[in-house]
């Protein structure tokens, strides 16, 4: 789910790339989401162990896809999407806050990537969960 809400890592001809996360080819320079924020902002807030739990997830998902390591990814996502780890810049999540929603909950990040040149972009995410047996899950 979270394609569907990502904002920015644009590739050159200005299309977003393919694939979750996915930031190949990304432009230098910031996105944001002002006017959905204000939405978001409204949402009840998540637990404490909540948030924690799911600023643990999102961590995870930076390792799992800078280490290309599915297994770790399957610890991340309800249905885990194929990792191309050629194409793949440094992830990094920041700022996550975490909302109450029906069925789950949604977290508000900032991704920052840094490709192997240097370049650096960063893009608003909105990230929908889940509780499974066996934890929390982006799907």
């Amino acid at each position: 789910m979270t394609a569907d809400h990502i904002a920015g890592h644009l590739r050159p001809d200005g299309h977003p790339p393919g694939g979750v996360r996915d930031s190949a080819d990304v432009q230098v320079e910031q996105h944001r989401l002002p006017r959905t924020y204000a939405a978001f902002a409204a949402l009840p807030d998540a637990s404490v162990e909540q948030s924690a739990a799911v600023a643990q997830l999102l961590a995870l998902h930076g390792h799992a896809v800078d280490n290309a390591d599915a297994e770790l990814l399957a610890q991340v996502f309800v249905d885990p999407p194929a990792l191309d780890p050629a194409a793949s810049p440094s992830h990094h999540t920041v700022n996550t806050e975490v909302k109450r929603i029906p069925g789950g909950l949604a977290a508000w990040s900032r991704l920052v990537t840094i490709a192997g040149d240097g370049s650096v972009a960063s893009a608003d995410v909105i990230d929908l969960l889940t509780e499974t047996p066996d934890g929390w899950r982006v799907g």
